[in-house]
């Protein structure tokens, strides 16, 4: 009611204030201040309250604040005209100050609004008139105090008069509005077929009327008169909450509507809707009166719907609508009764390779599996949600750092557990990150990303296993972002090189190639390794344009080589699937005027974990265009013999690690043995990395290695060192290795 007459009232004064000003304004500017005063607390106060929406509490304390002030404005113009103003001004003064104490009346809703308005603009009016009766002594000013007391006792008399109407008149108004629900319910009782029946009570709950509508319910005889309803609807089981709810509002005589209270009668549950209101004789409780319905079948109908919206429908979980619904229950609960929790980040190791491997069928079959065995982990305060694909998160209630970490290792261990899908044995492993709150934060967003952080750790370690949150992991993730966007700058800029290391041919000594090696100095933080920022550019979506470049920069510098030197390029998985990857390649060697054959390309075998029908294509599109395919790392990951027999390649490269243990290792040396082997056979050439002391060299060369490469015979070296390299070579013809260094020197022979 207050807010409907509040923009009346405000706007008298909205009015009447500007045009007081500007007529003092012209006549005795020396009065504008108090005005201004008015002004600015109006329009401040107009902003406060005529923007407050009727569903917010409307501070009492608040709004009699700002009639004080408003009050002290208005005051403060009677008590600096009177004194000293012509018979003019006062008269206005008077007049507006009448009108504006009428105004008070409106905000009546609130009688100590009126109070504090009223009574303040009197008193300034008050003390106005006693200093012009001093400035001015005669019998007109105690007339006009006799008459402002009266006037004043009139406003107060009359305002507590609107207000206690005012206040009757909503009462009425809402008890009218709760007779006429009630009728209309009553009403709907003729409607036989919505199943809907009458029920009345007395003042100590006892049944008026027997209800017939409950005997299939409730079972047995229908429920005579004079029995408690309470007791009948809740029967011989336990209380529900529901029906709690339901004795509460009887028992403080509140008005309920469409309360739905379960009623379980021989093993069999019903569902009743009930609405009631309390009845009132000469001002005493005398019962209630009200409706009710069997609504089981729509009831269950709306549990599977509202927990179908809640659930994940392949693992049973709740959802992420649910997990932010529990998220934010247990912050409003840490912020109240300080109990502290925990967030546990869970991320399937390798859920992509099983998808790709055994079908999403199976991969579905191992989520499901892992969520069981995760499940049996917890107690029950504890809740898992799956919030997207492999991703599931647990909220561990009351937990300290030694709770956390004992569920996180018991989940690994329940997890690790071998699974047989489709004759297949499947080793499934988790990664857990650990954040408790409030330890690692208190909102949302806070404690979601230190979780996320913590797993991104675990994931970085190698999986399968779990980190706790420590402050330094945002820190880490902070400079991952700023080197993210400085790695765009750079690619952007094309603040990259590429460094090249020299191939041997292994049974002549000769220079057969260089493989280019990309480069990048950070101009704070320096050389950036190439593993960290490749990796990168792959999570940023940047090697497509950074490989494409690079691609083009050697193709341009091998041209520049004598025929048949070759310059070898690694091609990312994200670079070979672009879908303009073979048109930018012939557009590169077609500027470069490079021939294809003097063109390598390097593929690791990560390829192969998403290998389909593209895949062969793009690789079988390289080897019709002449550049040679060359499988990387072989031997590192999940190498096959496979992938030799599927297709075709020009050369593998065996990883370094079996090189570097092969004169230390009798297994090693068995595999290297075996490789090179097998690569005789078949017609491929065989590149040995890591190649760092002469006694390396001679055993692989022994062995019948076709190609080395390593720090024995160059480290990567820019463009002008390697164009250096290559005179010297043209110029004596072959290499000779220096065994005092392990160098590589032009043999003079």
């Amino acid at each position: 009611m207050l807010l409907r007459l509040l923009p009346f009232h405000l706007g008298a004064n909205l009015v009447s204030a500007p045009l007081t000003l500007a007529f003092f304004w012209t006549t005795h500017p020396v009065y504008a201040p108090a005005l201004l005063n008015v002004i600015v607390t109006l329009v401040l106060g107009y902003g406060i309250f005529i923007g407050w929406r009727p569903s917010k509490a409307l501070s009492r304390r608040a709004f009699i604040t700002f009639n004080l002030a408003l009050g002290l404005c208005w005051a403060s113009l009677p008590v600096t005209v009177f004194p000293h103003g012509s018979r003019h001004e006062q008269t206005l003064v008077a007049g507006v100050i009448v009108a504006l104490i009428a105004t008070s009346l409106s905000v009546s809703p609130v009688m100590s609004g009126t109070i504090s308005l009223a009574g303040v603009i009197i008193a300034g009016c008050v003390i106005a008139l006693i200093r012009a009766w001093h400035f001015s002594p005669g019998p007109l000013y105690p007339v006009l105090l006799t008459e402002l007391a009266i006037y004043a006792g009139f406003i107060f008399g009359l305002g507590q008069a609107v207000s206690v109407l005012l206040t009757r008149y909503v009462l009425a108004s809402l008890d009218l509005a709760e007779q006429r629900d009630i009728v209309r319910l009553m009403l709907r009782r003729s409607d036989q077929s919505v199943g809907e029946w009458v029920w009345e009570t007395d003042a100590e709950g006892h049944l008026i009327s027997s209800v017939a509508a409950l005997t299939g319910i409730i079972g047995g005889d229908v429920p005579p008169d004079g029995c408690l309803f309470l007791q009948e609807l809740g029967g011989t089981a336990p209380a529900s909450p529901q029906w709690l709810h339901l004795a509460h509002c009887m028992k403080s005589k509140l008005f309920f509507r469409d309360l739905a209270i379960p009623v379980i009668r021989n093993g069999h549950e019903h569902v009743l809707s009930l609405t009631g209101h309390p009845l009132f004789e000469n001002g005493d409780f005398a019962g209630y009166r009200g409706v009710g319905a069997d609504v089981t079948a729509g009831y269950r109908e709306d549990q599977r719907a509202s927990f179908r919206a809640a659930h994940d429908g392949l693992t049973g979980l709740p959802n992420r609508y649910a997990y932010d619904d529990a998220l934010r229950t247990a912050l409003v609960e840490l912020s109240r009764e300080h109990a502290p929790f925990a967030l546990l980040a869970v991320d399937l190791d390798d859920f992509k390779g099983v998808n790709d491997s055994l079908g999403h069928a199976a991969g579905d079959r191992t989520l499901v599996e892992v969520t069981r065995r995760l499940q049996r982990c917890l107690n029950d305060k504890d809740t898992l949600f799956r919030t997207g694909g492999d991703e599931l998160i647990l909220i561990h209630h009351h937990a300290t750092v030694d709770s956390a970490v004992v569920l996180a290792e018991t989940m690994l261990r329940f997890v690790s557990e071998p699974l047989k899908i489709e004759e297949t044995v499947v080793r499934p492993s988790i990664s857990i990150g650990i954040a408790l709150a409030p330890l690692a934060g208190s909102g949302e967003s806070a404690l979601q990303e230190a979780a996320d952080l913590a797993l991104y750790e675990a994931k970085r370690l190698g999986g399968n296993t779990f980190r706790v949150f420590e402050p330094s992991y945002r820190a880490l993730a902070d400079s991952r972002r700023d080197l993210i966007r400085d790695l765009r700058e750079a690619v952007h800029d094309r603040r990259f090189e590429l460094h090249y290391q020299p191939v041997i041919n292994a049974q002549t000594r000769h220079l057969v190639g260089f493989e280019a090696l990309a480069r990048w100095s950070h101009p704070v933080l320096g050389p950036v390794p190439p593993d960290r920022f490749i990796r990168l550019a792959e999570e940023a979506g940047l090697m497509g344009e950074l490989g494409s470049w690079l691609l083009q920069q050697a193709c341009m510098t091998a041209i520049r080589w004598p025929d048949p030197l070759w310059v070898s390029v690694n091609i990312s998985v994200e670079q070979l699937y672009h879908q303009n990857f073979i048109s930018t390649l012939r557009n590169n060697l077609r500027l470069s005027g490079l021939p294809p054959e003097r063109l390598q390309l390097e593929v690791t075998e990560t390829i192969f974990m998403e290998a389909d029908a593209a895949t062969y294509g793009v690789l079988q599109s390289l080897q019709s265009l002449g550049v040679s395919v060359v499988l990387d790392d072989f031997g590192k990951g999940y190498s096959s013999l496979g992938y030799l027999r599927f297709f075709p390649f020009s050369k593998i490269k065996l990883d370094a690690s079996f090189v570097r243990d092969m004169l230390s290792d009798s297994r090693s040396a068995a595999i290297v043995s075996a490789v090179i082997a097998l690569a005789v056979d078949l017609g491929v050439a065989v590149t040995a990395e890591g190649v760092e002391t002469p006694e390396y060299f001679e055993r692989l060369r022994d062995k019948g290695c076709t190609e080395v490469q390593g720090y024995l015979f160059g480290r990567p070296m820019s463009q002008e060192k390697a164009s250096h390299l290559v005179e010297k070579f043209q110029q004596t013809g072959s290499f000779a290795i220096d065994r005092r260094n392990s160098a590589l020197s032009a043999n003079t022979a």
